[in-house]
C-alpha cells in the first residue's frame, strides 16, 4: 500500500511540472501559433478572451500543437524519469519497512521493540529493552553485572559475580563448601560445614559449647572454653586448677580454695569452713597471708569449727612449750607433738577472734573470746595479758585473763588461762597472774587461780607441762601444782 501511495505521488508530481513547464512559454503577451507552419494566426491573449471555435484554427492548433505522437509520448517519458530519479530513496528511520529492514519505527529510540539500525530488539544487542531486559551488556560474559539472559546478577544465578560472590551453586544448602549469601563456608558463618566443622554458633567466644575455631570445647584445646574456669582447667569435667589461675567455685581449684575469683590457699581453717561448711577435720594447706603456704590442722568438729591448731603435745617431757618457734610435724589431732613458728602463730592470731585449748581427758574444752596471741610473739621479751570470758564445752561460763611471755619461761608460765584476780598466796593477781618468779613469769604463786597452768622445772630447760589447778565446770582440775618433767595433759592449742 505504502509503495503504491509513493508511486501515485511521484505521478502527480511528473504532471505538475509539465504543466509548469508549458506555462513557462508565454506570458500576458503570448502568441499561440495554429495551423501549419506555412501560414499562422497570431491572437492577444486578455483575462476573460474566448476562445474561437474555428475548424480550422482547432484543426491548426491540433497539427502545430500535438504535432508527431511519438515526440509528445517521448516527452512525457522523460519528465517521469526525471521525477523519479530526484524522488527520496528509502531509509531506516523514514518510517517504511523497506527490504533488508526487520523493523522501521520511524524513531532513534532503541530502547524499544525496534533498535535505530532497523533490528528488532534482542538480548545481546547491547542495549535494554525497556519493559522486558533488566540489562544489556552486549556480551556472553556471566561473570558481570548483566547475565546472558539479560537479567541482572544475583546470588543463587549460578553464576559467580567477580568482585560481588565467593561462590553462586544456585541453592539454599548452607551445610556445603557455598552459603546462601554467595559466600564461601568459614568457620563463624553460623553455619556448620558438613564434614569440615562439628559445630559453627557464630560468634568468638569460647565459653558456650563451640569454640571459636568451630570444634567442641576439650580439656585439652589449649583454650579457656566450654565450662572451664580457665585454659583446660576447673569446671565439672577438666583437671583442678593450679594456684592463680581463674575459678567460680572452690571445686575448680587444686587448693580447693576459689578466693574473689582466682584459685589461691586458704589463710585460715575458719575461711576452709567458711567456704565449705561440710569440710572435714584434718590436714589442710593454709596461706596465713605470708605467700608462703604450710601445713596445718583443721578441726572442723569442735564448738562448729574451722580452728586453726598451733600447738599440740602427748603430755610427755622435751615437747615445745605453746609459745615455741620449732616446727614439729605431728598429727596434733591424735594429739601427737606438733607445733608451727612463731610467725606462723601470730599470722593467723591476727585475723582470729577466738582461742581454744582442747584436752584429749574427756575430750573437754574451753574457748575464750581472744585470739591466743598477737604480733608481740614474734618479738624478743615480750609477753601480754587480756581479759576474756571463758566457757567450758558443758556451757560453765567465768571472767578470767588470758595471758603469755615468750622470755622468762623456762621453768614454765609461758602461757595461762586465769580467773578473775585476786588473792595468789604471793599477793594479788594483776590481769591474771602475779609474776612472782622470772623463772616462770606467767605462773602464780602454788599455781592458783588457773584453768590452765605450764610448770616444768625439774629441769629448766624450757619445755612445758600443762595442768588445770582450778576447774570450770567439764573442765575439771587435774593437778594443784605438778613440777614434774612431763606427765602433763594431752592438749591442742587453736584459734579461729
Amino acid at each position: 500500500m505504502q509503495i503504491i501511495e509513493r508511486m501515485t505521488t511521484s505521478r502527480a508530481r511528473s504532471l505538475i511540472l509539465t504543466a509548469a513547464l508549458l506555462a513557462a512559454c508565454g506570458g500576458d503577451d503570448a502568441t499561440t501559433t495554429f495551423g501549419n507552419t506555412a501560414g499562422t494566426t497570431t491572437a492577444p491573449t486578455t483575462s476573460g478572451a474566448s476562445t474561437t471555435d474555428d475548424a480550422s484554427t482547432t484543426d491548426g492548433a491540433t497539427d502545430s500543437t500535438t504535432g508527431d505522437p511519438d515526440t509528445t509520448t517521448s516527452s512525457t517519458s522523460a519528465a517521469e524519469s526525471t521525477e523519479s530519479d530526484t524522488a527520496a530513496q528509502p531509509t531506516c528511520g523514514d518510517g517504511v519497512v523497506d527490504p533488508g529492514e526487520e523493523c522501521d519505527d520511524g524513531n532513534q529510540d532503541s530502547s524499544d521493540a525496534c533498535l535505530d539500525t532497523c533490528k528488532l530488539a534482542a538480548c545481546g544487542d547491547g542495549f535494554v529493552h525497556e519493559g522486558v531486559e533488566l540489562c544489556d551488556d552486549g556480551n556472553t560474559d556471566n561473570n558481570d553485572a548483566c547475565l546472558d539472559t539479560c537479567e541482572l546478577a544475583s546470588c543463587g544465578d549460578g553464576f559467580v559475580h567477580d568482585g560481588f560472590e565467593d561462590c553462586d551453586d544456585q541453592n539454599a544448602d548452607n551445610t556445603d563448601a557455598c552459603i546462601d549469601t554467595c559466600e564461601s563456608a568459614s568457620c563463624g558463618d553460623g553455619h556448620v560445614h558438613e564434614g569440615v566443622e562439628p559445630c559453627d554458633d557464630g560468634n568468638q567466644s569460647d565459653l558456650d559449647g563451640c569454640t571459636s575455631q568451630c570444634e567442641l570445647p576439650t580439656c585439652s584445646d589449649g583454650l579457656h572454653s566450654g565450662a572451664e574456669s580457665d585454659k583446660d582447667c576447673g569446671g565439672p569435667e577438666c583437671p583442678k586448677c593450679a594456684l592463680a589461675l581463674k575459678c567460680a567455685a572452690n571445686s575448680d581449684c587444686v587448693s580447693d580454695a576459689c578466693i574473689a575469683g582466682t584459685c589461691q590457699i586458704f589463710d585460715t581453717c575458719k575461711q576452709i569452713k567458711t567456704a565449705k561448711p561440710l569440710a572435714a577435720s584434718g590436714p589442710y594447706t593454709i596461706d596465713a597471708g605470708l605467700d608462703a603456704p604450710f601445713a596445718a590442722y583443721c578441726d572442723m568438729e569442735t564448738a562448729g569449727g574451722g580452728w586453726t591448731i598451733l600447738w599440740a603435745t602427748n603430755g610427755g617431757d622435751n615437747q615445745q612449750p605453746l609459745t615455741g618457734n620449732t616446727e614439729v610435724a605431728g598429727n596434733a589431732l591424735a594429739y601427737q607433738p606438733f607445733n608451727i613458728t612463731r610467725a606462723r602463730k601470730a599470722a593467723i592470731a591476727e585475723v582470729a577472734t577466738e582461742g581454744l585449748i582442747r584436752r584429749q581427758l574427756g575430750n573437754a574444752w574451753i574457748r575464750v573470746d581472744h585470739a591466743l596471741f598477737d604480733g608481740g610473739l614474734t618479738m624478743a621479751n615480750q609477753h601480754r595479758h587480756w581479759p576474756v570470758t571463758i566457757t567450758a564445752n558443758d556451757g560453765a561460763s567465768a571472767p578470767g585473763f588470758i595471758g603469755y611471755a615468750n622470755y622468762q619461761n623456762n621453768g614454765g608460765g609461758d602461757f595461762n588461762v586465769s580467773m578473775a584476780d585476786g588473792a595468789t598466796g604471793c599477793g594479788d593477781s594483776v590481769e591474771g597472774v602475779d609474776h612472782h618468779s622470772s623463772q616462770y613469769f606467767h605462773l602464780n604463786c602454788g599455781c592458783t587461780r588457773l584453768y590452765l597452768y605450764s610448770y616444768s622445772n625439774g629441769v629448766a630447760d624450757g619445755d612445758g607441762s600443762y595442768k588445770v589447778n582450778t576447774g570450770l565446770g567439764a573442765w575439771t582440775a587435774t593437778a594443784a601444782c605438778s613440777t614434774t618433767e612431763g606427765g602433763g595433759l594431752a592438749l591442742l592449742a587453736a584459734v579461729r
